[in-house]
C-alpha cells in the first residue's frame, strides 16, 4: 500500500497539498488526536496540538514533530532532521516507551520518517533474535489416529471410534513451532510488511518471515496477548513480543479486518519533555533523590468535604526536605539581548506558589533550547511580604545525545548561589 507522508510541527500551522481522500483521512484523525486538537482550514493550512509521533490511514501518513529552531533560519529538511533527532532523544533518554530500546546511535535520525523508523527497528530485533535461537514450546495435540503414542482418551475414543478399531484418540506433547509467541509475531510482521513502504523494511520483515515459515497468521485480541506467560525458556523472545504488543495496541482493531489500517503511535509532547528532565534529575549522584509529579494536597473543606491539590513536575529532595522544584515547559521562552522575553508570568506565579506551599527557596523554569546557539541562565528574585525565593530560567538542548552538558546545566540551577539579576515581585501585577 503505498501512502504519502506529510509532515508537520506540532502547534504550527503548515500549508499543505490533499488530495479529496486525503483530507477524509486527515480530519478522520481528530477521532483519535481530539476535536480541538487538529484544524484543517480550507486554503490547505493544516495545524496538530499537543502530540507527537504518526499516524497513517489508507494512503495518508501524518508525521508530527516537535518544534525546534523556530527561529534559526534552517531549511524544512533540516529542520526535519533536527527535530527527528530530538524526538528520538527525548524517547530514548526518558524511556517513556521502554519497549522500543532506541539505540544511540544519532545515525536512525538522519531518516525522516518515525514509522518507518520502528518499524527498522523491530524487523531488525526479530531477525537477530530468531536467528540465535528458535522458539519451541511443548503443545498438547489431540488427534484420531490409526498409530498410538502419548496416551489414549478412552473417553473420547468411545464417543468418536464406537466401531472403528483401527483409529484411536490419543494426546500426545509436541515441541512445536507453532506457538503463540510465534504466531503473535508473524501476524505482526505481516501486518508491518503491508504498511512499510520501505525497501529495507520490506527486505528485513522478509528475513524475519523466514524463521517464523511454521508459525500460523492468526486473529489478534488484547485477550491473546494477556495469555501468553513467560517462563526461563521463553524469556528470549520477550523484548520482540512486547515490540508487537506495542505495534498491536497502536493499530486499531479495524487494521486486521481489512486493509483501510490505522496505525498510530501518538505522545504528549509536554509529558515527554517532564519525564525526559525528571531522568536527568534523577541521575544526579549528590545525594538528592527527585519525585516527578507527585501530587500534595494544600486546602481543605472544614468538613474535609474537598481539597485542592498540587503537582509539580519535579522535586528534588535532600534529607527530606525539598531544596528544588522545577517545571518543564515545551515552548519558546524567546530569548533576546540577553534576557527570556516571553516568559508567562502565570508560569512564575505557579512555582512561587510551589516554593510557599513547600517552604523551598529555589524554583526553576526549564525550556528545550530553541535558538541555534546555547542561551545563559538567567536568574530572578521573587518575594512577597514574607517570602523570597530564586527562580532560575533555562534552555537545555533536547537534541544532544551525550546528556551531560544538560545534566551539568540542572546541576548548576541546584547549586547556584543566592545572588540575582532580575527583582520581580509578584504584588505589583
Amino acid at each position: 500500500m503505498s501512502q504519502t507522508l506529510f509532515t508537520v510541527f506540532e502547534d504550527r500551522k503548515k500549508k499543505l497539498k490533499f488530495s479529496p481522500s486525503q483530507i477524509e483521512d486527515i480530519l478522520s484523525f481528530r477521532g483519535i488526536l481530539g476535536e480541538n486538537r487538529v484544524a484543517l482550514s480550507c486554503d490547505g493550512y493544516l495545524q496538530v496540538c499537543h502530540y507527537v509521533g504518526f499516524i497513517s490511514k489508507g494512503k495518508t501518513r501524518l508525521q508530527i514533530l516537535p518544534k525546534v529552531y523556530e527561529n534559526s533560519g534552517l531549511d524544512e529538511e533540516a529542520e526535519q532532521r533536527e527535530s527527528m533527532r530530538a524526538m528520538l532523544n527525548l524517547l530514548r533518554v526518558s524511556g517513556f516507551n521502554k519497549v522500543l530500546e532506541l539505540p544511540d546511535q544519532s545515525s536512525i535520525a538522519e531518516h525522516t520518517d518515525i514509522m518507518e523508523i520502528f518499524i527498522s527497528i523491530f524487523a531488525v530485533k526479530v531477525f537477530n533474535v530468531y536467528s540465535r535461537q528458535m522458539n519451541r514450546e511443548y503443545i498438547t495435540i489431540l488427534e484420531n489416529s490409526a498409530y498410538i503414542k502419548g496416551r489414549i482418551d478412552f473417553p473420547a475414543n468411545l464417543r468418536k471410534n464406537p466401531i472403528r478399531k483401527d483409529l484411536h484418540i490419543i494426546s500426545y506433547q509436541s515441541f512445536e513451532h507453532d506457538n503463540i509467541i510465534n504466531n503473535i509475531i508473524k501476524t505482526v510482521c505481516i501486518r508491518l510488511l503491508q504498511l512499510t513502504g520501505d525497501a529495507d523494511n520490506k527486505k528485513n520483515l522478509k528475513k524475519a518471515l523466514v524463521f517464523l515459515d511454521d508459525a500460523r497468521e492468526i486473529y489478534l485480541s488484547k485477550d491473546l496477548f494477556d495469555s501468553v506467560k513467560f517462563t526461563r525458556l521463553n524469556m528470549p523472545f520477550k523484548p520482540v513480543f512486547n515490540m508487537a504488543k506495542m505495534f498491536f495496541y497502536n493499530l486499531t482493531p479495524q487494521s486486521y479486518q481489512g486493509d483501510d489500517t490505522v496505525c498510530s503511535f501518538l505522545i504528549p509532547l509536554n509529558e515527554l519533555f517532564e519525564y525526559y528532565l525528571f531522568k536527568l534529575f534523577d541521575n544526579f549522584r549528590n545525594g538528592t533523590t527527585a519525585s516527578f509529579q507527585e501530587k500534595h494536597a494544600f486546602a481543605r473543606g472544614i468538613n474535609n468535604d474537598y481539597k485542592l491539590t498540587i503537582r509539580p513536575d519535579i522535586i528534588l529532595y535532600r534529607d527530606g526536605c525539598p531544596v528544588l522544584i522545577a517545571d518543564a515547559k515545551y515552548k519558546d521562552p524567546g530569548y533576546l539581548n540577553g534576557i527570556y522575553t516571553k516568559i508567562n508570568q502565570a508560569d512564575i506565579y505557579q512555582v512561587f506558589a510551589y516554593a510557599k506551599i513547600y517552604a523551598a527557596d529555589k524554583v526553576a523554569l526549564i525550556y528545550p533550547q530553541f535558538e541555534n546557539y546555547d542561551t545563559p541562565l538567567m536568574m530572578m528574585e521573587i518575594r512577597d511580604s514574607d517570602k523570597k525565593v530564586y527562580l532560575a530560567i533555562g534552555c537545555i538542548d533536547i537534541r544532544n545525545i551525550d546528556i551531560n552538558k544538560n545534566e551539568s546545566l540542572l546541576q548548576s540551577i541546584f547549586s547556584w548561589k543566592h545572588h540575582s539579576q532580575i527583582s520581580f515581585n509578584p504584588s505589583f501585577l
